[in-house]
């Protein structure tokens, strides 16, 4: 066999495992988080004085564990946005690492003489873009 059909050999398998690696640390890491769902009804009121403006201690309880668990629930799902937002962001960014690694490999192997195989239009759109 020529060099140029190992070396593409080479990059066909490099590519391959870390396509398997890739696959595998995304299966692996990505953790799915249950949200609790939302009550569909809030639970009856306690009844109050008729004929007064006053609020019993009853009803005071029961709207602070009501506002409470909003609270609460508002916080999971900003805290669940914040790490979605942070994964999103880490992503990003190492797929532009990878691109500027591809593209610098392209252009030492180019300058050697020995094209890669061209690349998707797509990643070479997304590479230009950065």
């Amino acid at each position: 066999m020529e060099p140029s059909s190992w070396l593409g050999l080479v990059a066909v398998l490099v590519s391959t495992l870390g396509s398997v690696a890739g696959t595998w640390l995304g299966k692996t890491k990505t953790i799915v988080q249950e949200i609790p769902a939302a009550p569909t009804e809030l639970p009856t009121a306690p009844p109050q004085p008729a004929g007064t403006w006053t609020v019993s201690p009853e009803m005071y309880r029961w709207f602070q564990d009501q506002m409470s668990a909003l609270h609460a629930r508002m916080r999971v799902l900003e805290d669940a946005e914040r790490e979605s937002r942070s994964r999103a962001d880490r992503t990003d960014r190492l797929l532009g690492l990878a691109l500027d690694h591809i593209s610098a490999q392209d252009e030492q192997l180019r300058a050697a003489g020995l094209p890669l195989i061209p690349m998707d239009p797509e990643l070479v759109a997304a590479r230009d873009s950065r």
